[in-house]
């Protein structure tokens, strides 16, 4: 049982070592604010943690699966005294559904492309790419109306 307990922490600790700052990033974009994007990225680490079996077995694809863990975990709202522009897209995207959100974030904030986002999220790389678009449109009509 130690044996399975050090080879986790190992995985762990490479997991953080590969991708801390690129999961940092994606939770400063979600967030607005580094002290938030700090503890968004210790609560990921620390999920991720517990799924380490799950994460060895992803390849290529665990930065998007930390940075989909990352978007799907509780959040508080971002602060009022955030990064004014990352509070705008946050609030243009804020009323799409969850799983919506989800994508669009994945996409224009965690910059994965659609394929990556759609593996990560169990969904279909055309629904990432129609939820981008909406997305992106919403982005633009926010922009117009400031």
């Amino acid at each position: 049982m130690g044996s399975r307990r050090r080879t986790d922490r190992n995985r762990l600790a490479e997991l953080f070592d590969r991708h801390a700052e690129d999961v940092w990033n994606h939770a400063y974009r979600l967030t607005g604010s580094w002290e938030l994007a700090e503890d968004l990225t210790a609560q990921a680490f620390q999920a991720a943690g517990r799924r380490t079996a799950e994460a060895a077995l992803l390849g290529d694809q665990t930065l998007p699966w930390l940075l989909a863990l990352t978007t799907r975990l509780t959040r508080p709202a971002p602060p009022h005294d955030g990064d004014r522009a990352v509070l705008r897209v946050l609030a243009a995207l804020a009323g799409l559904a969850l799983p919506d959100r989800e994508a669009a974030e994945l996409c224009l904030l965690g910059e994965l492309p659609p394929v990556q986002a759609a593996q990560a999220l169990g969904t279909t790389e055309d629904h990432v790419r129609s939820v981008a678009d909406r997305a992106r449109a919403r982005l633009r009509q926010a922009e117009e109306e400031r």
